[in-house]
């Protein structure tokens, strides 16, 4: 591994950026990304904000570009989280084709570049009815490391999904998310660029709202070329799973559940779906919801299937989190021994309980042990 090479020294070492368009931004966006204007109160750029105040810096190069951020960090966050940086609200709309520009240059760590887009939702949290801002849309371009300056290019278009649905959001702004994660070291990001290319052909369109559903990647190689043909409610089995599981991320147990469930109606003897869905529902606290899934997880008959049912597709790991599941459920209605004996099974070094159940599993035992109490 690599260690982490002081950043005036490596900048030192390596070549100026190649020669490149003006560093100012195109009219409409002026969101410092050339990186030449500070924050008041703050070593970061103007205008950007991050979770990782300590790690993120703006650096002179001693070039003719000035200041560039600069991203570090050791083994234990990169291996996580990493270093996030993240732009100002950038106004978007429906039918528009972006482009995002920009140079990187890296002493270890692999660097990602995000087009987050927001929309206003109402949902449920802890039993209260909230209003705020959430990520809806995504796109996303990788980076592997290189000494020295290289460029980036991500084209995208806010190309409105085809059929509406109920989980369709309208997408009111978009950030730009620079990222830096594993392996540990230094990266420098400089001269982030958004503009807006052109307009989407008017052949097509499909309507002029900016809506999509969460994680949909634009379709640009079908975006010209329009079908003739009326277009099908077809039920996306991939795109449900991706939003179930981008829903149970972002905290949005409610919405994971039922799309959980309609996962389930689909393919009944998948175990993906069932841990989804017994886990969305534990968050939820419907005990007797989520104990049923996971019985059904763990439950071995019928394994091999039949000619009307297909064979339960179930894994080590799934039954894992189905007897954390189950431990839970338990905790909650007041049969502590039995909770306690579930994961004490799941934490012997024989059981082979998979990292994160395992991980889940001591937590609870944890919680149950510092209350106290017994069936």
């Amino acid at each position: 591994m690599s260690a982490v090479v002081p950043p005036q020294e490596h900048l030192t070492q390596t070549t100026s950026k190649p020669a490149s368009r003006p560093t100012t931004q195109p009219h409409g966006f002026p969101f410092n990304g050339d990186f030449e204007t500070r924050a008041e109160s703050a070593g970061l750029p103007a205008g950007w904000t991050t979770k990782h105040p300590d790690n993120v810096q703006l650096v002179d190069t001693d070039e003719p570009h000035g200041l560039v951020v600069e991203m570090n960090g050791g083994k234990r966050l990169m291996a996580s989280y990493g270093v996030d940086l993240t732009s100002e609200k950038i106004p978007v709309k429906a039918n528009t084709r972006y482009r995002c520009t920009g140079y990187t240059k890296s002493a270890g760590p692999k660097m990602k570049v995000f087009i987050k887009g927001f929309a206003t939702v109402t949902r449920r949290v802890q039993g209260e009815v909230k209003t705020f801002d959430d990520i809806v849309y995504q796109m996303r371009k990788d980076i592997e490391p290189s000494e020295d300056w290289e460029p980036f290019n991500l084209d995208f278009e806010i190309a409105p999904a085809r059929v509406f649905s109920d989980f369709q959001h309208s997408i009111t702004y978009v950030r730009v998310r620079l990222w830096a994660y594993w392996p540990e070291g230094t990266c420098w990001f400089d001269e982030i660029c958004f503009e807006e290319v052109e307009p989407v052909p008017q052949a097509g369109r499909r309507h002029g709202q900016a809506v999509t559903h969460v994680g949909l990647p634009p379709r640009l190689s079908s975006a010209s070329q329009p079908s003739t043909q009326p277009v099908a409610r077809q039920f996306d089995e991939a795109q449900t799973w991706r939003d179930a599981a981008n829903a149970f991320r972002r905290g949005d147990h409610e919405q994971a559940a039922r799309l959980a469930e309609r996962l389930i109606a689909h393919a009944p003897h998948k175990g993906t779906y069932r841990v989804l869905a017994a886990r969305a529902l534990a968050k939820l606290e419907r005990w007797k919801q989520a104990e049923e899934q996971a019985r059904w997880l763990l439950d071995e008959k019928n394994e091999r299937g039949d000619k009307q049912t297909p064979p339960r597709q179930v894994e080590p790991w799934q039954r894992d989190w189905a007897r954390v599941v189950r431990a839970q459920a338990f905790r909650h209605t007041g049969r502590i021994k039995a909770a306690r004996r579930i994961l004490s099974e799941l934490l012997q070094p024989e059981a082979g309980t998979s990292p994160h159940a395992r991980a889940a599993a001591e937590s609870l035992l944890s919680e149950i042990e510092a209350g106290g109490g017994g069936d």
